[in-house]
């Protein structure tokens, strides 16, 4: 009987251990690698674009999953893409809920907050695939190139450091495309957005560029078509030729790492100071019931100030008894009369 009960607990005891070392597993799951990551991209679109999504990763179990795991075991894919409601990113590339790590901004401009989120994408989301993805009839891109051509007109405060970067993509490619007139420059200009993007990013991120010398991530510039669906993916041989100028270029960003997420001037609080704080709470406390005794003594005041009314009412009957006599000289008045 011992024996057997024994069997049982090992049973048991080994079923648990496997059940566990399963669960690990699935929580430290292999990422794909780069080139696989973009192809499930491309397969994605591809779904959307002949209208046979599959809807991933949509449930409510996935919902409670993202809710308890980490999105860097899941999410396979970093996107840089405009802020246009014409772009439904996840939809676009038929993903889901923790597939893809998605930064919006208008013009798909990458300035000093984009690239932050790009290397915490690549980094720490641990995305084996970054893309910039521009898209045909991008409001940004049309209004500065519109603007360049004499068209300007005034706009809210916030904007023109807003798409500052694109400017220099619409004059190189007015430099480039010498033919190209009017509202001809404005696809011209979006592809050319997107690998100014590519440059930006390289030039402020030394740890995005290391990722990607060392084979961990890659780097692809597209164009979404809202007109058709499709991702139209731009060639890769121009982002190792973005790569190579920016690592010749002495302006680059060299370090990777910063010593610490906070603010330089701003030193951490210190948890020591907190029990200090707290202490303080309790002798205001104590000082509380002296305040109280004050008050009996406003009370025995209030009876004195009571014993004054009987003496005002002592004196009224005097005041009565001047009235008799002023009615015995009425009648002396009245005897003279006759």
């Amino acid at each position: 009987m011992k024996k057997t009960s024994l069997q049982l607990l090992l049973c048991l005891l080994l079923t648990c251990m496997l059940a566990f070392a399963g669960c690990s597993g699935e929580s430290e799951k292999q990422k794909p690698s780069p080139d696989e990551a973009l192809q499930m991209l491309k397969d994605g679109n591809q779904r959307f674009v002949s209208e046979k999504s599959e809807h991933p990763h949509l449930t409510k179990q996935r919902m409670i999953q993202a809710g308890m795991e980490d999105q860097a075991d899941h999410a396979y894919a970093t996107i840089l893409t405009c802020s246009d409601s014409q772009v439904p990113v996840e939809a676009i590339f038929d993903a889901g809920v923790m597939d893809i790590f998605v930064i919006r901004v208008a013009g798909n401009v990458c300035d000093t907050d984009e690239v932050g989120s790009i290397e915490y994408g690549l980094a720490h989301v641990r995305t084996p695939v970054m893309v910039v993805l521009g898209h045909t009839q991008c409001g940004a891109v049309t209004a500065v190139t519109r603007a360049i051509n004499g068209h300007d007109h005034a706009v809210e405060k916030n904007i023109p450091p807003l798409v500052d970067n694109i400017e220099p993509a619409v004059r190189q490619t007015i430099e480039k495309y010498p033919q190209a007139k009017g509202d001809q420059i404005i696809p011209l200009a979006i592809e050319e957005n997107v690998w100014i993007s590519i440059r930006d990013l390289f030039m402020q991120s030394a740890a995005t560029r290391e990722l990607v010398k060392a084979g961990k991530a890659k780097v692809v510039g597209a164009i979404y078509d809202v007109s058709d669906g499709k991702v139209y993916w731009l060639e890769d041989t121009t982002v190792d030729n973005i790569l190579n100028e920016v690592e010749a270029d002495p302006d680059r960003a060299m370090e990777a790492m910063a010593e610490s997420i906070l603010t330089p001037d701003l030193p951490a609080i210190s948890h020591d100071a907190a029990p200090e704080s707290q202490e303080v709470a309790p002798e205001s406390d104590e000082k509380a019931p002296e305040t109280q005794e004050v008050a009996p003594e406003s009370h025995d005041a209030a009876p004195e100030s009571q014993k004054v009314a009987p003496e005002s009412d002592e004196k009224a009957p005097e005041t009565q008894e001047v009235a008799p006599e002023s009615h015995d000289a009425t009648p002396e008045s009245q005897g003279v009369a006759p």
